[in-house]
Protein backbone atom coordinates (compact mmCIF):
# COMPACT_ATOMS: atom_id res chain seq x y z
CA UNK A 1 0.00 0.00 0.00
CA UNK A 2 2.90 2.49 0.79
CA UNK A 3 4.39 1.64 -2.60
CA UNK A 4 1.68 2.22 -4.39
CA UNK A 5 0.22 5.96 -2.40
CA UNK A 6 4.19 6.90 -3.23
CA UNK A 7 3.76 6.17 -6.71
CA UNK A 8 0.12 8.00 -7.11
CA UNK A 9 1.62 10.86 -5.52
CA UNK A 10 4.81 10.86 -7.76
CA UNK A 11 2.62 11.15 -11.16
CA UNK A 12 0.69 13.94 -9.38
CA UNK A 13 3.81 15.77 -9.14
CA UNK A 14 4.33 14.81 -12.78
CA UNK A 15 1.15 16.23 -13.93
CA UNK A 16 1.40 19.32 -12.12
CA UNK A 17 5.03 19.97 -13.16
CA UNK A 18 3.93 19.53 -16.96
CA UNK A 19 0.94 21.70 -16.44
CA UNK A 20 3.01 24.71 -14.44
CA UNK A 21 5.92 24.33 -17.72
CA UNK A 22 2.40 25.00 -20.63
CA UNK A 23 1.40 27.33 -18.58
CA UNK A 24 4.58 29.00 -18.27
CA UNK A 25 5.03 28.54 -22.27
CA UNK A 26 1.86 30.36 -23.20
CA UNK A 27 2.61 33.43 -20.64
CA UNK A 28 6.04 33.87 -22.50
CA UNK A 29 4.69 34.03 -25.90
CA UNK A 30 1.56 36.46 -24.73
CA UNK A 31 4.30 38.92 -23.60
CA UNK A 32 6.75 38.32 -26.54
CA UNK A 33 4.02 39.46 -28.70
CA UNK A 34 2.48 42.65 -26.36
CA UNK A 35 6.40 43.58 -26.33
CA UNK A 36 6.21 43.75 -30.77
CA UNK A 37 2.79 45.53 -30.56
CA UNK A 38 4.66 48.67 -28.00
CA UNK A 39 7.51 48.85 -30.06
CA UNK A 40 5.38 49.71 -33.28
CA UNK A 41 2.96 51.54 -31.63
CA UNK A 42 6.01 54.01 -30.35
CA UNK A 43 6.88 55.14 -34.27
CA UNK A 44 5.43 58.54 -34.26
CA UNK A 45 2.36 59.50 -36.12
CA UNK A 46 2.96 61.86 -39.05
CA UNK A 47 -0.41 62.62 -40.56
CA UNK A 48 -3.71 61.18 -39.92
CA UNK A 49 -7.25 62.34 -41.31
CA UNK A 50 -10.92 60.79 -41.27
CA UNK A 51 -12.42 61.66 -44.86
CA UNK A 52 -15.73 60.54 -46.36
CA UNK A 53 -17.52 60.61 -49.74
CA UNK A 54 -21.04 59.01 -50.08
CA UNK A 55 -21.76 56.34 -47.16
CA UNK A 56 -17.53 55.37 -47.58
CA UNK A 57 -15.61 56.40 -44.96
CA UNK A 58 -11.28 56.35 -45.10
CA UNK A 59 -9.20 56.61 -42.53
CA UNK A 60 -6.08 57.82 -43.57
CA UNK A 61 -2.44 57.65 -41.43
CA UNK A 62 1.15 57.52 -42.08
CA UNK A 63 4.39 57.14 -39.11
CA UNK A 64 7.74 58.02 -39.50
CA UNK A 65 9.23 60.92 -39.23
CA UNK A 66 12.35 60.39 -42.22
CA UNK A 67 12.16 61.05 -45.99
CA UNK A 68 10.33 57.04 -46.46
CA UNK A 69 7.36 56.93 -44.31
CA UNK A 70 4.31 54.37 -43.87
CA UNK A 71 0.98 54.78 -45.37
CA UNK A 72 -2.00 52.88 -44.25
CA UNK A 73 -5.12 53.48 -45.74
CA UNK A 74 -8.42 51.63 -43.78
CA UNK A 75 -11.48 52.30 -46.19
CA UNK A 76 -15.03 51.48 -44.62
CA UNK A 77 -18.97 51.27 -45.76
CA UNK A 78 -20.34 51.97 -42.15
CA UNK A 79 -18.58 50.01 -39.26
CA UNK A 80 -17.19 47.02 -41.50
CA UNK A 81 -13.73 46.97 -43.47
CA UNK A 82 -14.64 46.95 -47.45
CA UNK A 83 -10.74 45.57 -48.05
CA UNK A 84 -7.91 44.85 -46.58
CA UNK A 85 -5.74 47.81 -45.68
CA UNK A 86 -3.74 49.79 -47.87
CA UNK A 87 0.03 49.39 -46.64
CA UNK A 88 2.80 50.87 -48.28
CA UNK A 89 5.92 52.84 -47.95
CA UNK A 90 5.90 56.52 -49.47
CA UNK A 91 8.30 58.98 -50.07
CA UNK A 92 8.00 62.49 -48.25
CA UNK A 93 5.32 63.90 -45.93
CA UNK A 94 1.98 64.18 -46.83
CA UNK A 95 0.39 67.43 -48.46
CA UNK A 96 -2.68 66.44 -48.74
CA UNK A 97 -5.58 63.87 -48.31
CA UNK A 98 -9.00 64.14 -50.01
CA UNK A 99 -11.92 61.92 -51.90
CA UNK A 100 -13.39 62.69 -55.07
CA UNK A 101 -15.01 61.20 -57.98
CA UNK A 102 -13.27 62.58 -61.16
CA UNK A 103 -14.71 59.96 -63.24
CA UNK A 104 -18.24 59.82 -62.56
CA UNK A 105 -18.59 56.62 -61.93
CA UNK A 106 -20.03 56.73 -58.19
CA UNK A 107 -17.05 54.79 -56.92
CA UNK A 108 -15.34 56.67 -54.69
CA UNK A 109 -12.09 57.70 -55.21
CA UNK A 110 -8.77 58.86 -52.47
CA UNK A 111 -5.79 61.44 -53.62
CA UNK A 112 -3.06 61.21 -51.25
CA UNK A 113 -0.04 63.95 -52.08
CA UNK A 114 3.29 64.10 -50.40
CA UNK A 115 5.90 67.10 -50.51
CA UNK A 116 8.34 64.59 -52.67
CA UNK A 117 10.71 66.70 -55.25
CA UNK A 118 11.03 63.92 -57.36
CA UNK A 119 9.86 64.10 -60.74
CA UNK A 120 6.20 62.84 -61.35
CA UNK A 121 6.23 62.33 -57.39
CA UNK A 122 3.94 62.56 -54.42
CA UNK A 123 0.88 61.06 -55.66
CA UNK A 124 -1.21 58.25 -54.85
CA UNK A 125 -5.01 57.75 -55.88
CA UNK A 126 -7.52 55.07 -55.05
CA UNK A 127 -10.98 53.98 -56.30
CA UNK A 128 -12.92 51.90 -54.27
CA UNK A 129 -15.50 48.99 -55.15
CA UNK A 130 -17.99 47.95 -52.71
CA UNK A 131 -15.39 45.37 -52.33
CA UNK A 132 -11.82 45.89 -52.88
CA UNK A 133 -9.95 48.81 -54.77
CA UNK A 134 -8.05 50.31 -57.51
CA UNK A 135 -4.58 51.92 -57.93
CA UNK A 136 -5.15 55.57 -59.57
CA UNK A 137 -1.61 55.78 -61.76
CA UNK A 138 -0.30 59.67 -61.24
CA UNK A 139 -0.68 61.95 -64.78
CA UNK A 140 3.03 60.74 -65.75
CA UNK A 141 5.25 62.41 -67.67
CA UNK A 142 4.36 65.70 -69.71
CA UNK A 143 4.65 66.01 -72.91
CA UNK A 144 4.76 67.94 -76.01
CA UNK A 145 5.69 72.22 -74.96
CA UNK A 146 3.87 71.57 -72.11
CA UNK A 147 7.18 69.47 -70.50
CA UNK A 148 9.70 71.86 -71.71
CA UNK A 149 11.20 73.60 -68.37
CA UNK A 150 10.26 70.68 -66.10
CA UNK A 151 12.23 69.00 -63.22
CA UNK A 152 9.96 68.05 -60.73
CA UNK A 153 8.47 69.89 -57.78
CA UNK A 154 4.65 68.40 -58.37
CA UNK A 155 2.07 69.87 -56.32
CA UNK A 156 -1.55 68.92 -57.02
CA UNK A 157 -4.87 70.01 -55.87
CA UNK A 158 -8.68 68.23 -56.96
CA UNK A 159 -11.23 71.12 -57.62
CA UNK A 160 -13.85 71.60 -59.51
CA UNK A 161 -14.32 68.01 -61.41
CA UNK A 162 -10.77 67.83 -62.11
CA UNK A 163 -6.92 67.24 -61.46
CA UNK A 164 -4.75 70.73 -61.22
CA UNK A 165 -0.63 70.36 -60.97
CA UNK A 166 1.19 73.11 -60.74
CA UNK A 167 5.22 72.96 -60.65
CA UNK A 168 7.96 75.93 -61.25
CA UNK A 169 9.54 75.69 -64.72
CA UNK A 170 13.45 77.13 -65.06
CA UNK A 171 14.71 78.29 -68.43
CA UNK A 172 18.47 79.35 -69.27
CA UNK A 173 19.93 81.99 -71.01
CA UNK A 174 21.23 81.83 -74.34
CA UNK A 175 25.28 82.22 -73.56
CA UNK A 176 27.61 80.62 -74.86
CA UNK A 177 27.14 77.50 -72.76
CA UNK A 178 23.69 78.08 -72.54
CA UNK A 179 23.24 76.61 -68.90
CA UNK A 180 22.61 80.08 -66.48
CA UNK A 181 19.92 80.07 -65.01
CA UNK A 182 18.01 82.79 -66.36
CA UNK A 183 14.15 82.80 -64.77
CA UNK A 184 11.97 80.47 -62.95
CA UNK A 185 8.33 81.00 -63.49
CA UNK A 186 5.70 78.12 -62.62
CA UNK A 187 2.90 76.07 -64.78
CA UNK A 188 -0.46 74.77 -64.34
CA UNK A 189 -2.15 71.97 -66.09
CA UNK A 190 -5.52 70.63 -65.76
CA UNK A 191 -6.13 66.77 -66.05
CA UNK A 192 -9.42 65.30 -67.11
CA UNK A 193 -9.82 61.37 -65.23
CA UNK A 194 -11.62 58.54 -68.17
CA UNK A 195 -13.93 55.82 -67.02
CA UNK A 196 -10.74 53.85 -68.28
CA UNK A 197 -8.54 55.34 -65.09
CA UNK A 198 -6.41 57.30 -67.49
CA UNK A 199 -5.45 60.78 -67.52
CA UNK A 200 -6.49 63.15 -70.09
CA UNK A 201 -4.09 66.85 -70.01
CA UNK A 202 -6.44 70.00 -70.31
CA UNK A 203 -5.81 73.12 -70.59
CA UNK A 204 -2.31 74.74 -69.56
CA UNK A 205 -1.35 77.65 -67.41
CA UNK A 206 1.97 79.66 -67.34
CA UNK A 207 2.78 82.35 -64.73
CA UNK A 208 4.95 83.75 -62.05
CA UNK A 209 6.04 81.40 -59.14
Amino acid sequence: MKASALALLGTSLVVATACDSSRTAVENTSTAANTVENTASTEPVSFTRELTQGDARFEVRTTGSSAQRQLTVRSYRGAALTSDPIRLDINGAVRDAVTADLNGNGKPELYIFTDNAAANGGFYGYEFAERGYTPISSPGMITGTAGVGYSGKDSYVVSNGSLTRSFPVTTTTADANATTPAAASSRTITYRLGADGKWTMGQVMDGQP
